[in-house]
């Protein structure tokens, strides 16, 4: 079937805006905290973990509105809109803690959102238009690539200018996203109402919740301290940037050939392999931090954080019910970016004001290893997933 050309387009060029946006503010969100507002570790984490908690409270409930509305598009434009205008509160709320969680609160209740209704309206258009899910995300990654190193000099210059560079991408996005094929809720008024509780009665999906999370967890951590920390060892806004950008590149031959190495090799045994490679990731991060070689170790980001996020994506997409397909998406979210972001951004913080973040980098290479274990140990010794190992 051929596919047509005046879908593809605006989805494209969705996905690339899109992910220009969130590069423009969540690579340097860390470095806002601190310079501009003079926040310690123990703060920044604790405000990225309110950040984290509205995440695990919003997500299922934009499932369900997703799945029961009556085009899933509809949501999509709230959020969009919602997310360009809210986005403002931060730096409305000066240096108040309180005024700054209550801002962060509603913005990412909105906000975290998009990505999964995106993706869950892409994918099922891309069931139906004949076109790959992973080679539309890969377009969203050239965009953060493009945008990741283009942000770190403007913001260089004065971070404050992450906020209307943000805005007016998210603006434009939602303009792209008025272009998209209506795509319905197949729980909407009228069709049968499927109880969200049925996704746990999978062990299979369950055992690689559990896994996602925590490895999800130490990147949680990452997110919310990597610029800082980087800036602490004498790296430049501009190089953080620099490397940003190089592991958004480095998403890209996975991603156009995910596909192939989805059904060649299987989820589990590439879920195992990205953990190894998390592992290693924040080992580097520990002990072999510098502006030299931190464009070098973001080449890594390749195997970690997109791994989890399209195998996850696809499975969902291939396994879940059709009237469950958007919350099951949420769910995803939840532990990539919600639960996850709390543990990690909260707790890590915590830890660093006591220990310093380099150990806690170590401590993150630790509990990815003995994660990548656990899981062999379940492949080893069960049958749940022989019919996934290849597929």
């Amino acid at each position: 079937m051929r596919r047509p050309k005046s879908i593809l387009l605006p989805i494209s060029f969705y996905y690339a805006i899109r992910f220009m946006s969130f590069s423009a503010f969540g690579a340097f969100i860390g470095i806002y905290y601190s310079e501009a507002l003079h926040l310690s570790e123990a703060q920044i984490g604790t405000l990225e973990s309110i950040g984290g908690l509205v995440i695990l409270l919003a997500q299922p409930l934009w499932g369900i509105i997703g799945d029961r509305a009556k085009y899933k598009n509809n949501v999509l434009y709230l959020c969009l809109i919602a997310a360009t205008l809210s986005i403002w509160f931060l730096p409305l709320s000066g240096s108040s803690l309180i005024l700054l969680a209550f801002s962060l609160a509603f913005f990412n209740f909105f906000q975290c959102a998009i990505n999964p209704i995106s993706d869950t309206v892409t994918l099922e258009l891309s069931s139906t238009k004949n076109f790959s899910f992973s080679k539309i995300r890969t377009i969203g990654s050239l965009g953060y690539a493009l945008m990741a190193s283009v942000a770190g000099m403007i913001f260089e210059r004065n971070i404050l200018h992450m906020f209307p560079v943000f805005s007016i991408l998210m603006f434009i996005s939602f303009l792209l996203a008025l272009l998209y094929p209506k795509v319905e809720g197949h729980q909407s008024k009228g069709k049968k109402k499927v109880n969200l509780l049925i996704l746990f009665k999978d062990k299979r999906l369950i055992i690689i919740f559990v896994y996602a999370l925590i490895i999800s967890v130490t990147y949680g951590f990452f997110n919310s301290f990597h610029s800082l920390y980087s800036k602490n060892l004498g790296v430049s806004t501009s190089i953080i940037g620099i490397g940003v950008s190089i592991g958004s590149f480095s998403q890209f031959p996975f991603m156009l050939f995910f596909d192939k190495i989805y059904k060649r090799i299987g989820i589990m045994n590439i879920l195992m392999c990205s953990g190894l490679i998390y592992a290693l990731r924040w080992f580097l991060y520990a002990f072999a931090l510098t502006e030299t070689t931190l464009p070098f170790i973001w080449i890594l980001h390749g195997s970690t954080f997109i791994v989890f996020y399209l195998c996850m994506a696809q499975f969902v997409n291939d396994n879940v019910v059709l009237e469950l397909k958007a919350s099951g998406q949420m769910m995803n979210a939840i532990i990539l970016a919600g639960l996850s972001r709390i543990l990690g951004s909260f707790f890590g913080g915590l830890l660093a004001s006591y220990v310093g973040i380099s150990n806690v980098f170590f401590i993150s290479s630790i509990i990815c290893l003995v994660a990548v274990s656990a899981l062999f140990f379940i492949l080893k010794y069960t049958t749940l997933f022989d019919s996934l190992k290849t597929t």
